[in-house]
């Protein structure tokens, strides 16, 4: 997901834009950066993910099928946690709130719904005080859509495990005894 670097108000921006209809503006380009950010992103070559735990020792021990059968019913349960996690997490609209208190926003599967504005506040506040406020929003609401742990992906010791075994075929198929 694209991080928020920076939310730009023009400086003579109350002659073309009503307070009142200001969040609505700054959502629409939010979500309009966002597509284009990633866009960009599917267009770039594919980067390898990042290592996540370094992979057990390589072992010639032979594999059994109840082994097997755990290893299995391990990393289902685990990706079956990991997906009521995310669903809890992306299924539900999210709202935040400036520490300033004048903006809010709402977020629902990665989509920034709303962006409100205190309209009186606009009216006596910086153009700068106002940025940072959206800026604020928008990055918590990015945080806190997708916690860090779950944008890493499912990650856990039986994971780790089976990802290391299927990395090698031919170990894979020695170690369950279909090659010498």
């Amino acid at each position: 997901m694209a991080e928020v670097q920076s939310v730009t108000i023009a400086a003579l921006w109350r002659q073309s834009v009503d307070p009142r209809v200001l969040g609505s503006a700054v959502t629409q380009a939010a979500n309009a950066a966002t597509m284009a950010a990633f866009a960009k992103q599917v267009q770039r070559p594919t980067e390898p993910p990042p290592q996540r735990e370094a992979p057990p020792p390589r072992s010639d021990e032979r594999i059994t099928p109840e082994q097997a059968l755990r290893l299995m019913d391990a990393v289902s349960a685990d990706l079956a946690m990991y997906t009521q996690r995310m669903n809890e997490v992306v299924d539900r609209p999210l709202t935040v709130e400036s520490r300033g208190g004048h903006v809010r926003g709402t977020i629902h599967r990665g989509q920034v719904l709303d962006l409100q504005i205190d309209p009186a506040w606009t009216h006596s506040a910086r153009v700068t005080e106002m940025q940072q406020e959206f800026l604020e929003v928008l990055r918590n609401l990015r945080a806190q859509s997708v916690p860090a742990d779950l944008a890493q992906g499912p990650q856990s010791p039986a994971i780790t495990e089976l990802t290391a075994l299927v990395s090698d075929p031919d170990t894979l198929l020695r170690r369950v005894g279909l090659l010498p």
